[in-house]
């Protein structure tokens, strides 16, 4: 079964009620499977039925009838029932032979409604034909027999009523009046049984359809899952071994222009690593591969790990890092390897964009959270930009030439979300001012409060 067959046979149509072969079987598995947990539900309405029923004859029919329906009642019709209500939850018996047990049960149970009918009629006591209606009502809609087992049965009992009611002497007339009134009855039940089947069929085939297309999404987000991890490591290696030839070239008695030529392929090496970086990162939030590992991080060991990232950035840019860490030790809740990322996107973002030579990295204890800042002395956002700064792919005009995506921001904020944390940013004429919250660690040994 596929996608393909599912939709030719949607195309095609079922008004036949039935599927080609490759769908109609695995169809009727799970229609069966329905129809046994189905059954324990209306196995004990059934039970409460015939109960109240069997009650009812003792107190309103005459003792030697109600001796008789009675006895019909509770000593063939319940332990069918709860034969049934047995068998539907002991799974032994297959689903498809369970749902051919069923409708002989709904069989039997008919027949005994007809069984009663004559002993009335026996008597001479004027019970009405109600109770079939009754049997058949409750086969069509109740119990949920597919349209062509209902309606054969249905068929069935109604024959069955006729010869009883002939043999117990009632004339034909009445018999013919009744007869009309159940098959009408029974019609009605059919059309809508045959409404209830086919609207089952669509669903199954809605269904299928959907758990095909579920199961392949499945697939290759496992696909991209793999690909992005196998291309992540395959395009950065090729990067870092030209990085470290890149170094042995530095050595000193080269003239300027080798150091300068250095200098730059360095820093194109640098800005690929990020770009890289960056749609790595933007491909692992589309396929949910980034899991958080929140822990207590000092403030102080994210700036120096952070320094030490785009330190070689900034000495050959002629950039200058600033450093005002928490003057007491300060820790907040936070994934090292996030927050490592999303404060070297805002630095490389500064640097590259800002127009400015001096960024600030500094820590503000806003008590139940604390607030990392980054700060340039550049010329500041650009007004068009403004309230869509995170927004993807959004780079302003008058920029500088580096390389990027405009996906930078949008995993800072990501980035921080994951880590139940906020981010924003705002502009100066002295430059701009970018942030991020997140919640303060909390203190395994917290100090006693003061007296």
């Amino acid at each position: 079964m596929n996608a393909e067959q599912i939709r030719r046979q949607q195309t095609d149509g079922f008004s036949t009620l039935r599927f080609e072969p490759s769908l109609e079987i695995r169809y009727r598995q799970v229609r069966s499977a329905l129809i046994r947990q189905r059954a324990r539900v209306v196995s004990v309405a059934g039970l409460l039925l015939f109960l109240t029923y069997a009650l009812m004859d003792v107190m309103t029919l005459p003792w030697e009838l109600a001796q008789v329906t009675a006895l019909i009642r509770l000593a063939f019709i319940c332990p069918i029932i709860a034969l049934v209500l047995w068998l539907s939850h002991h799974t032994t018996l297959a689903d498809e032979t369970f749902e051919m047990v069923y409708t002989l049960a709904y069989l039997a149970g008919g027949v005994s409604v007809i069984a009663i009918i004559v002993a009335a009629r026996l008597q001479a006591y004027p019970l009405p034909y109600e109770g079939m209606i009754l049997m058949l009502m409750f086969g069509y809609f109740a119990m949920g027999l597919p349209f062509i087992a209902a309606s054969l049965t249905s068929f069935i009992l109604v024959i069955v009523y006729l010869l009883a009611e002939l043999w117990a002497g009632s004339s034909m007339a009445d018999t013919l009046i009744n007869v009309f009134f159940l098959m009408t009855a029974n019609v009605i039940g059919m059309v809508g049984a045959w409404i209830t089947e086919y609207r089952h069929r669509a669903h199954f085939l809605d269904r299928q359809l959907l758990d095909l297309m579920h199961r392949a999404a499945q697939d290759e987000s496992r696909r991209k899952t793999e690909l992005i991890t196998a291309a992540s490591h395959d395009l950065r290696q090729p990067l870092n071994i030209i990085d470290i030839t890149l170094e042995n070239l530095r050595p000193a008695g080269h003239g300027d222009l080798h150091s300068g030529m250095v200098r730059q392929l360095k820093d194109m090496v640098s800005q690929l690593r990020r770009l890289l970086g960056t749609v790595f990162d933007s491909a692992r939030l589309n396929e949910g591969m980034i899991q958080t590992e929140l822990e207590a991080v000092q403030v102080s060991d994210v700036f120096r790990s952070v320094r030490d990232l785009v330190e070689d950035t900034f000495h050959d840019r002629g950039l200058r890092l600033c450093l005002e860490p928490p003057t007491a030790p300060a820790s907040i809740q936070a994934d090292p390897a996030l927050l490592q990322r999303v404060l070297q996107n805002l630095i490389i973002n500064a640097a590259d964009h800002s127009g400015g030579d001096t960024i600030r990295l500094s820590w503000e204890n806003l008590k139940e959270t604390g607030r990392i800042v980054v700060a340039d002395n550049g010329r500041g956002l650009p007004t068009e930009l403004e309230g869509r700064l995170f927004q993807p792919y959004v780079r302003g005009t008058g920029q500088s030439d580096y390389p990027g995506l405009g996906l930078g921001l949008t995993i800072v904020q990501e980035f921080t979300h994951l880590m139940h944390g906020r981010c924003g940013a705002n502009s100066s004429s002295q430059g701009s001012v970018f942030w991020i919250e997140l919640p303060a660690a909390v203190t395994a040994n917290p100090a006693p409060a003061p007296c």
